[in-house]
């Protein structure tokens, strides 16, 4: 137990952001992956590989903090926010104009909004900082 109050005495805001900007990450694989595709919008493989590369950095950063290392994860977020949105927009026109009768989903709704929470949290720790400087006596 001590070394989880010593661990945590060494963090900046930043690292619960980022903790956040992880759990965030996390859903919007889970949700990605389980709400599958179709023939307008397949499951992108490189979107999965950057979300997961989000999320593996992101738990690098929360237990080693490497200072500049604390941007990959936004970086990776923004690679799969731009890879989403090319995949998904044939489907975004079809549901716009009601080709076929397609429509937006709950699903399609979370993995867009937890990815984009998941970046800016991401962003707004890096800001931050995760860790406390260490000052040694």
């Amino acid at each position: 137990m001590d070394f989880i109050k010593k661990f945590l005495a060494g963090k900046k805001p930043g690292w619960y952001v980022s903790l956040a900007s992880f759990v965030l990450g996390l859903i919007t694989v889970i949700v990605y992956g389980a709400r599958g595709g179709n023939y307008l919008s397949p499951v992108s493989g490189v979107a999965v590989a950057m979300l997961v590369l989000g999320v593996v950095t992101n738990v690098a950063v929360l237990v080693k903090d490497f200072k500049i290392g604390a941007l990959l994860p936004a970086i990776f977020y923004a690679i799969a926010v731009a890879v989403l949105l090319n995949t998904e927009m044939l489907f975004i026109t079809n549901v716009a104009f009601g080709v076929d009768g397609n429509y937006f989903d709950g699903a399609f709704f979370t993995f867009l909004i937890t990815l984009a929470l998941a970046l800016v949290c991401a962003a707004v720790a890096f800001g931050m900082g995760l860790s406390k400087k260490v000052v040694k006596q």
